[in-house]
């Protein structure tokens, strides 16, 4: 159901689907076989209007008993408005759900790093919540994610099924690569088989 444009709030499609607990592409199948309202530019960029998005969570979602705590993490400190970004993602996820929000914990990190700090504390201090929100799985752990959520006290949500940023990945497979070729050639000498390997990577 296509809308004019007058001026009215809306929501881009990945901010819709992070209130309403979605996958984006779901949001955007909808659109495509008309289903739900959207507003589009001229430019081609599609928006859902904000009051179709109330109506599916209710403006003022019931009180919840649930605790929640926010993690979120980005592979590198140049990665700031990303992380806010996905801060703010989060905790409108979380007051549209009705959780009631107890500590946001953010971290810069590779998702193969075992010695987050900041993760440690929040696993250390889990009798404070009952649910631990992520954006991503790889936000919490680059792999083992099912050990996690069984292992742990609370539970976890993720909001966003969807595979991570390309740049994420980079910067973890050049983590391997770095360790695996000191291991092998030296630190040195590792260096210069690792910026080989990335430059080839580039090339392909």
């Amino acid at each position: 159901m296509l809308l004019c444009m007058a001026e009215q709030k809306r929501h881009k499609i990945t901010e819709a689907a992070q209130i309403l607990g979605v996958n984006p592409w779901t949001l955007r199948r909808k659109v495509y076989k008309d289903q739900i309202p959207y507003i589009k530019e001229e430019t081609g960029r599609v928006y859902i209007p904000a009051w179709w998005v109330d109506q599916q969570v209710g403006e003022k979602p019931k009180p919840s008993d649930t605790r929640c705590a926010i993690y979120a993490r980005e592979s590198s400190s140049e990665n700031k408005a990303a992380m806010e970004s996905q801060v703010e993602g989060l905790t409108r996820y979380a007051t549209a759900k009705g959780y009631r929000i107890v500590s946001i914990t953010k971290e810069f990190a590779s998702g193969l790093n075992d010695s987050r700090k900041k993760l440690h504390k929040l696993f250390a201090n889990s009798e404070e919540f009952d649910l631990l929100l992520v954006e991503n799985k790889d936000r919490l752990t680059r792999f083992g994610f099912k050990w996690f959520e069984s292992l742990a006290s609370f539970r976890i949500e993720v909001i966003n099924s969807a595979e991570n940023c390309t740049s994420d990945l980079r910067e973890d497979l050049v983590a391997i690569l770095t360790s695996l070729a000191a291991r092998l050639y030296g630190q040195r000498r590792g260096r210069k088989k690792t910026q080989a390997a990335i430059k080839a990577l580039e090339e392909t």
